[in-house]
């Protein structure tokens, strides 16, 4: 389903019949049925859950939208469209006076929700006209699978076991890692991940650094990284490509991309260098095209 341009959202009740007119009806997951409405539980300390049963007589599924939406008061929604599976979603200024968890679990509640309308796999915020950004990085596409279910601790804080991949001693093979991490819920975990790799294993908890040596090259910095499709899109700072003789260049990519891949909503990762596709990296050709997961390069699980 597309919506070209983007209505108020008074105006989208009165039109909406007309827009989807010719669309196939029987494609829609939900019409006058029922959802489950995430929202902020009373405490703030995480999401409640309750059944919710569309009230509209109409099949269309931006009357649908336009009616959860409604449900969050705390959040000034302005207009929104619908286009290529993902509803973008327009807030007023008055968003930005949304602070810390409150935010997240607002954020959390609007797109579980809205992500169970068919048509709609992935959610992007927007404010004004500029997309959200929280302590000046990109928040960016969101989708069912990239919100945590649960929340614990103080409520801004989860703790999961994550699987990081780095060199081995000989730089030929990968390590596989395996950690419990404690992170801050308002950072997305594909960016924790890779923060990590580019740390190396000396900044991870509980890892045998006897066993393991950095991938990334020194002075890498993550400049952007989104997941659209299942495919994680990281773009990282021009020292990335300062291909070290002491690992191979395959193993730099993997451990990477098998990093990665260990997230549910990630199938193939995509690396651009400040915003450009490059070709070649070290002895890798097709450096350009997306990368699977690679197992093969792995040469045994070191548990931390």
């Amino acid at each position: 389903m597309k919506i070209m341009r983007r209505w108020p959202l008074f105006i989208v009740v009165a039109i909406a019949g007309i827009v989807l007119a010719g669309c196939d009806r029987d494609s829609y997951k939900h019409k006058k049925g029922a959802f489950i409405l995430y929202q902020m539980a009373d405490d703030g300390m995480g999401l409640k859950q309750s059944e919710y049963e569309t009230v509209s007589d109409s099949d269309d599924t931006v009357e649908i939208v336009i009616e959860l939406l409604s449900n969050y008061k705390m959040a000034d929604v302005r207009e929104f469209e619908i286009k290529e599976r993902q509803l973008s979603i327009y807030f007023s200024s008055a968003y930005n006076n949304l602070r810390g968890i409150d935010e997240v679990l607002q954020r959390a509640a609007i797109v579980k929700t809205l992500c169970q309308v068919q048509g709609v796999e992935y959610v992007e915020f927007f404010v004004e006209d500029t997309s959200l950004t929280i302590d000046g990085e990109p928040v960016g596409v969101m989708s069912e699978l990239s919100i945590l279910d649960s929340i614990g601790g103080d409520g801004s804080t989860q703790n999961k076991y994550v699987t990081l991949f780095f060199s081995d001693v000989s730089g030929m093979e990968m390590k596989e890692v395996t950690v419990l991490l404690t992170y801050d819920m308002t950072v997305p975990l594909a960016r924790l991940l890779i923060e990590q790799i580019l740390a190396g294993p000396e900044a991870v908890a509980g890892v045998n650094t006897s066993d393991v040596r950095p991938t990334v090259p020194g002075g890498t910095r993550l400049n952007s990284i989104m997941i659209r499709d299942n495919v994680c899109y990281v773009d990282f700072s021009k020292e990335f490509m300062n291909v070290q003789a002491e690992v191979n260049s395959e193993i730099v990519i993997y451990s990477i991309v098998n990093t990665l891949c260990e997230l549910s909503d990630v199938n193939k990762v995509q690396f651009t260098i400040d915003g450009e596709q490059r070709e070649v990296y070290g002895d890798t050709k097709q450096f350009d095209q997306p990368f699977e997961r690679n197992l093969d390069l792995v040469s045994g699980g070191s548990k931390g």
